[in-house]
């Protein structure tokens, strides 16, 4: 005999609001199904899944619709019964097609999630309509975050907008926050901090938690509205009472994100376009560059910056110092970027007649959001003019960066760099360097490969700079070098840098 849990019994527990019950059904087969649905929970003094499932099957065959999703419900976790997922699918259908919502949610769950070994998004899409035209209000949003982050369907902002919109003024609050994000983020819309803020307004007014968080933080960052950290703090405390983890976080930092504001209050304003860049400084707002052909090649070092700008691109957020190497051959750009907390990422990239688009190019990179663990990006393509200004020249354009675990872009960022020298095409004293296992546990293998003799020393820091770590190797010989190191640090990321010959490689190693 197969038997549920109290938090697997949350599908079979099908509602006693008004919108769920069957008004058909008779007050005698209501209490009988609330008395079935306890004795499915494990644990109950009431608990007998065996006459539960009869009194399920029993009401279904009597077309209670209610029963009917129970059952289906049950066939699909088998309980008393092996699991059946036609028997379970055709009840889950007769329960929606006798007017019970939920079960057309909780088929396009199913799909979701896969029935059996495949997915089928496709069918989970139109269940998720199907219950939210039927009146299962949750349905709305599962059915636009779809769209919203292109689950097994291309990404497509502008229908989860339209989607929102629908479940909003259908009662769902959430979608109303949802909104909100879109317009905050400029996501298949015209970025509108003041759009976002009514929205963000009217959903925390009816009690939706994300919608108080992010209301808090507009008027912590004076976005969309002038800065005013009363209300700020007495919408982020609201919200951190309800569970939102962030809003606590945001309480505790003594700056917002937007520490160095252009203004009070940040209105949200269309990108300034620029064919031509004619300055070597970065630019206090955003602007969009485009890419005219370049007639020098790219190859080269470069050393400069990398700046975040918020959502609208009124206001720096922060600058990242940043070193590339690229080395140009036709259309084709390979090399490596180094950013200050030693990583190193290889990148590879195609030059096109408007932009660059990189490939299988990834970095990490910490925010005001993420301090203690960076966020992993796909570098995705640039916009980029070479600038001569006297004796130098400069690479100055966008970088557009895409966060994959949330699925979607980074905000807008601008890159300022200076060519320093050619590339070097000498090999290279001390090379492929590799740390494993990364993440470490308690000891790692670090190795790397030498041309020459030479003394080699070790030292690992924290992000703050701080050396907590330290190793010294005299007249290492010419060859692969491979040395055992235990660690008792605490969990985190740590820059790890080997000095040789006044030279530093730095990569980053992951304390488990």
């Amino acid at each position: 005999m197969k038997r549920i849990t109290k938090q697997a019994v949350s599908l079979l527990l099908c509602g006693m609001g008004t919108i769920l019950c069957d008004a058909q059904e008779s007050h005698a087969d209501r209490n009988a199904l609330y008395k079935a649905e306890k004795q499915l929970i494990e644990g109950q003094l009431s608990y007998n899944p065996r006459e539960a499932v009869a009194t399920y099957t029993h009401l279904a065959s009597k077309g209670s619709a209610r029963a009917m999703n129970g059952l289906g419900l049950i066939y699909f976790k088998g309980i008393t019964t092996p699991v059946n997922e036609t028997e379970g699918i055709k009840w889950l259908e007769k329960a929606g097609e006798n007017g019970y919502a939920k079960s057309w949610y909780n088929l396009a769950l199913l799909y979701k999630e896969g029935i059996g070994k495949a997915k089928d998004i496709a069918k989970a899409v139109s269940y998720f309509e199907k219950a939210a035209k039927a009146g299962y209000n949750k349905a709305w949003q599962q059915w636009a975050e779809i769209y919203k982050d292109g689950i097994d369907v291309p990404q497509d902002y502008t229908a989860a907008m339209d989607i929102f919109r629908q479940g909003a003024e259908n009662g769902n609050v959430h979608c109303l926050y949802s909104q909100g994000y879109l317009y905050y983020k400029g996501f298949g819309c015209q970025q509108n901090y003041s759009k976002a803020l009514e929205l963000f307004e009217s959903a925390s007014q009816k009690g939706d938690k994300y919608g108080m968080y992010m209301l808090g933080l507009c008027y912590r960052n004076g976005y969309g509205t002038s800065i005013d950290n009363e209300k700020a703090k007495y919408w982020l405390t609201k919200s951190a009472a309800l569970g939102v983890k962030s809003s606590d976080r945001e309480l505790a930092e003594s700056q917002p994100e937007n520490a160095e504001p252009n203004q009070a209050k940040t209105v949200s304003r269309p990108f300034e376009e620029v064919t031509n860049i004619n300055s070597t400084e970065a630019p206090k707002t955003f602007i969009k560059v485009k890419q005219l052909p370049l007639n020098n090649s790219l190859t080269g070092n470069y050393r400069g910056s990398l700046i975040r700008y918020d959502w609208s691109g009124q206001n720096i957020i922060s600058s990242i110092p940043l070193e590339i190497n690229f080395n140009q051959n036709g259309k084709k750009l390979v090399g490596n970027i180094k950013e200050k907390t030693g990583q190193n990422v290889k990148l590879k990239a195609e030059l096109q007649n408007n932009k660059i688009v990189f490939e299988d190019s990834k970095i990490e990179l910490l925010d005001y959001y993420h301090k203690s663990a960076p966020t992993p990006y796909d570098i995705k393509e640039a916009q980029i003019q070479l600038i001569q200004a006297d004796d130098a020249l400069f690479l100055a354009g966008n970088i557009q960066l895409y966060d994959s675990k949330r699925h979607e872009n980074e905000k807008p960022m601008y890159l300022i760099m200076e060519r320093s020298e050619a590339v070097n095409s000498t090999k290279e004293s001390l090379s492929s360097v590799l740390i494993y296992p990364n993440p470490v546990l308690s000891e790692f293998n670090l190795s790397f490969d030498l041309d020459k003799d030479m003394d080699v020393s070790m030292e690992i820091y924290s992000m703050n700079g701080v050396n907590l770590y330290s190793r010294e190797w005299k007249q290492m010989k010419a060859g692969h070098q491979s040395k055992t190191i235990n660690l008792n640090l605490p969990g985190g990321y740590y820059p790890l840098r080997l000095k040789y010959n006044n030279e530093i490689k730095t990569t980053i190693l992951i304390k488990q």
